[in-house]
Protein backbone atom coordinates (compact mmCIF):
# COMPACT_ATOMS: atom_id res chain seq x y z
CA UNK A 1 0.00 0.00 0.00
CA UNK A 2 1.49 3.14 -0.89
CA UNK A 3 0.44 7.20 -0.06
CA UNK A 4 2.11 10.24 -0.71
CA UNK A 5 4.53 10.62 2.24
CA UNK A 6 7.70 10.85 1.27
CA UNK A 7 10.52 9.69 4.05
CA UNK A 8 13.52 11.43 4.91
CA UNK A 9 16.63 8.90 6.44
CA UNK A 10 18.26 11.31 8.25
CA UNK A 11 18.27 14.95 9.86
CA UNK A 12 21.68 16.34 8.94
CA UNK A 13 21.74 19.21 6.58
CA UNK A 14 21.12 17.33 3.43
CA UNK A 15 17.91 15.69 5.26
CA UNK A 16 16.80 19.18 6.70
CA UNK A 17 16.73 20.96 3.66
CA UNK A 18 14.75 18.17 1.54
CA UNK A 19 12.35 18.54 4.14
CA UNK A 20 12.01 22.10 4.31
CA UNK A 21 11.57 21.85 0.49
CA UNK A 22 9.00 19.05 0.67
CA UNK A 23 6.93 21.03 3.42
CA UNK A 24 7.51 23.88 1.13
CA UNK A 25 5.07 22.20 -1.27
CA UNK A 26 2.67 20.81 1.17
CA UNK A 27 4.57 17.40 0.21
CA UNK A 28 4.12 15.06 3.78
CA UNK A 29 7.09 14.67 5.48
CA UNK A 30 8.26 11.84 7.76
CA UNK A 31 11.47 11.99 9.25
CA UNK A 32 13.78 9.07 10.73
CA UNK A 33 17.01 9.17 12.74
CA UNK A 34 18.71 7.21 15.97
CA UNK A 35 18.11 10.11 18.54
CA UNK A 36 14.74 10.67 17.97
CA UNK A 37 15.83 14.43 18.00
CA UNK A 38 16.95 17.17 15.74
CA UNK A 39 19.09 20.28 16.05
CA UNK A 40 16.33 22.32 14.76
CA UNK A 41 12.56 22.34 15.57
CA UNK A 42 10.50 20.43 13.18
CA UNK A 43 7.67 22.15 11.24
CA UNK A 44 4.15 21.64 12.32
CA UNK A 45 2.74 17.49 11.15
CA UNK A 46 6.52 16.53 9.88
CA UNK A 47 6.79 13.21 12.11
CA UNK A 48 10.27 11.74 13.57
CA UNK A 49 10.44 8.58 13.86
CA UNK A 50 13.52 7.24 16.24
CA UNK A 51 15.73 3.91 15.21
CA UNK A 52 18.48 2.25 12.96
CA UNK A 53 18.22 2.56 9.24
CA UNK A 54 20.80 -0.40 8.91
CA UNK A 55 18.24 -2.76 10.33
CA UNK A 56 16.38 -3.51 7.49
CA UNK A 57 12.65 -4.51 9.66
CA UNK A 58 13.11 -1.10 11.38
CA UNK A 59 13.77 1.20 8.16
CA UNK A 60 10.67 -1.18 6.25
CA UNK A 61 8.48 -0.57 8.99
CA UNK A 62 9.39 3.24 8.74
CA UNK A 63 8.66 3.56 5.53
CA UNK A 64 5.07 2.49 5.40
CA UNK A 65 2.95 4.44 3.48
CA UNK A 66 6.20 5.53 1.38
CA UNK A 67 5.83 7.47 -2.39
CA UNK A 68 9.35 8.20 -1.85
CA UNK A 69 12.25 6.84 0.46
CA UNK A 70 15.24 9.64 0.52
CA UNK A 71 18.83 8.10 2.35
CA UNK A 72 20.34 11.31 3.26
CA UNK A 73 22.38 9.15 5.76
CA UNK A 74 25.81 10.39 5.89
CA UNK A 75 27.98 8.88 8.69
CA UNK A 76 31.46 10.61 9.57
CA UNK A 77 34.40 9.17 7.23
CA UNK A 78 35.95 6.67 9.81
CA UNK A 79 32.80 4.73 9.62
CA UNK A 80 31.98 4.87 6.16
CA UNK A 81 33.35 1.18 5.64
CA UNK A 82 31.80 -0.03 8.20
CA UNK A 83 28.61 1.65 8.53
CA UNK A 84 27.52 2.57 4.91
CA UNK A 85 26.36 -1.25 3.47
CA UNK A 86 24.10 -1.30 6.05
CA UNK A 87 22.73 1.82 5.73
CA UNK A 88 22.17 1.15 1.99
CA UNK A 89 21.04 -1.86 2.36
CA UNK A 90 18.21 -0.68 4.98
CA UNK A 91 16.91 2.11 2.76
CA UNK A 92 17.13 -0.26 -0.51
CA UNK A 93 14.99 -2.48 1.65
CA UNK A 94 12.65 -0.33 2.94
CA UNK A 95 12.23 1.49 -0.99
CA UNK A 96 11.48 -1.86 -2.17
CA UNK A 97 9.30 -3.38 0.51
CA UNK A 98 6.99 -0.38 0.30
CA UNK A 99 7.13 0.17 -3.63
CA UNK A 100 8.86 3.75 -3.62
CA UNK A 101 11.07 5.60 -5.20
CA UNK A 102 14.57 5.69 -3.97
CA UNK A 103 16.61 8.96 -3.62
CA UNK A 104 20.23 8.54 -2.64
CA UNK A 105 22.27 11.54 -1.60
CA UNK A 106 25.51 10.63 -3.08
CA UNK A 107 29.07 12.54 -3.07
CA UNK A 108 31.55 13.23 -5.57
CA UNK A 109 34.58 11.32 -4.55
CA UNK A 110 34.63 8.93 -6.66
CA UNK A 111 35.14 10.81 -9.92
CA UNK A 112 38.33 12.65 -8.47
CA UNK A 113 40.30 15.38 -9.56
CA UNK A 114 37.97 16.08 -12.95
CA UNK A 115 40.79 17.93 -14.37
CA UNK A 116 38.70 21.24 -14.59
CA UNK A 117 36.29 19.58 -16.95
CA UNK A 118 32.80 19.59 -15.73
CA UNK A 119 31.50 16.08 -14.16
CA UNK A 120 28.92 14.44 -16.61
CA UNK A 121 26.33 11.46 -16.53
CA UNK A 122 29.69 9.88 -18.40
CA UNK A 123 32.29 10.95 -17.05
CA UNK A 124 34.69 7.65 -15.55
CA UNK A 125 35.01 6.91 -12.12
CA UNK A 126 38.49 7.74 -11.21
CA UNK A 127 38.94 7.79 -7.23
CA UNK A 128 42.37 9.00 -6.37
CA UNK A 129 41.33 8.79 -2.13
CA UNK A 130 39.86 6.01 0.04
CA UNK A 131 36.42 8.03 0.09
CA UNK A 132 35.88 7.55 -3.66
Amino acid sequence: MSSNVHVIFGTGPVGMAVMDALVEQGVPVRMVNRSGQTAEPLPAGVELICGDAADREFAVKAAVGAAVVYNALNPAYSKWVELFPGLQAGTIAAAEANGAKLVVMDNLYMYGDPGGQPIIEGTPYNAHTKKG
